[in-house]
């Protein structure tokens, strides 16, 4: 009988140790290669929703926890003097455009008078021509006395007429180039009114859409704090959007467990909320600094009293899989990481841009010549 119990002993023994040995040997092969810490939590990048313009809120489309597709309405804002301003602007786009027309209209005009003027002018000029024949006609006969001293006064006043009547064509010429030169300004001015009557339909335009705010994105609305009526301005937050795909988890490691860890390494999560779900991750980034350097008030253990304690370092962890639950993911959820470090050749802890290169290149000392 003793020597069943002591075969039973020896057989229970063997077989824990067979057991611790195995168990050692996948420790010493894998085990110890992934690094886990249950100091780590799921956070999410959320976006205040924040009104652009002052206005009165006249409907809230949306309620608490509600999720949202992108361009839903979430806020409509007061927009009576969005749209009176856009109609006012409309109304001056018209008049301007009016007065546009007035002035090429006019320009037309100003072009036929100098046309009518030079026209004119060549008529003036025939009847000088005319003017002075008749003159060169009446100094030649009243020479030789063939004509009367009555009819060389006449040609001489006639000629002086036609001088007249041309100098004053030839001014009139002069006023309407002057007037087309003004009228043509008056285009370009009025052109000028019509773009910034469009500017300021654009704003308007922009004024208007601004009184509906809506979802730039898919997500889950969060801490919803407005109601219809309120008065909505652009330094009060109205809610938070959460993004359904923007859950990442930060682990806090010890500072004596990120030896081997490495930006892009798999990461197995499990989620205290959904222990049978299985989360998958990679390795997306390692903080520069530990914890309590980003504090607000950083620990200082240049002090008598001086104790050492392990600090942690924060990193971040890209969840990748399953997508068809990702949007389970909540944060400030609790979430227990393991990195497998069994890889690391090649691979960085943090973002390396590379070496550093000098801007200018160290100038070799020239060879000395021969002989010296």
């Amino acid at each position: 009988m003793k020597i069943k119990k002591t075969l039973y002993s020896a057989l229970v023994v063997l077989v824990i140790l067979v057991a611790a040995l195995i168990f050692a040997w996948h420790w010493w092969q894998t085990g110890r290669y992934f690094i886990e810490t249950d100091n780590a939590y799921v956070r999410t990048d959320s976006v205040a929703v924040r009104a652009e313009i002052s206005a009165r809120v006249t409907a809230v489309a949306v309620d608490d926890n509600q999720r949202v597709q992108q361009g839903e309405l979430l806020v409509q804002l007061d927009d009576r003097d969005t749209r009176s301003q856009l109609a006012q602007s409309q109304a001056q786009l018209a008049v301007s455009a009016a007065n546009v027309t007035q002035a090429q209209r006019q320009v037309s005009l100003d072009r036929a008078s100098i046309d009518e003027a030079q026209a004119q002018v060549s008529s003036a000029q025939s009847d000088v021509a005319q003017a002075r024949q008749h003159l060169e006609r009446s100094q030649s006969l009243a020479a030789r006395d063939y004509a009367s001293r009555q009819q060389l006064e006449d040609d001489q006043a006639s000629l002086r007429v036609a001088e007249a009547t041309l100098a004053a064509r030839q001014a009139s010429v002069e006023s309407a180039r002057r007037r087309l030169a003004a009228d043509e300004a008056a285009i370009e001015s009025a052109e000028a009114n019509r773009e910034a009557a469009e500017a300021d339909i654009d704003y308007a335009r922009s004024q208007l859409a601004k009184t509906r705010i809506v979802a730039r994105r898919d997500g889950v609305i969060g801490n919803l704090s407005v109601e219809a009526g309120d008065l909505a301005q652009p330094s009060l937050t109205l809610m938070q959007l959460v993004p359904v795909s923007s859950a990442y988890v930060v682990a806090n490691y010890k500072e004596t467990q990120i030896e081997r860890m490495r930006v892009g390494q798999p990461v197995s999560l499990e989620v205290d909320a959904y222990p049978d779900i299985h989360y998958t991750g990679k390795v997306d980034s390692v903080a520069p600094a530990t914890g309590t350097q980003f504090s607000l008030l950083p620990q200082d253990n240049a002090t008598g009293n001086f104790n050492k304690i392990v600090q942690r370092v924060p990193v971040k962890i890209r969840v990748t899989g399953p997508q068809d639950q990702l949007w389970r993911l909540q944060s400030g959820l609790s979430v227990v990481p393991s990195v497998d470090t069994r890889e690391v050749d090649g691979q960085a802890i943090y973002f390396d841009p590379g070496p550093v290169l000098d801007d200018e290149p160290s100038a070799e000392a020239p060879a000395a010549p021969d002989g010296e």
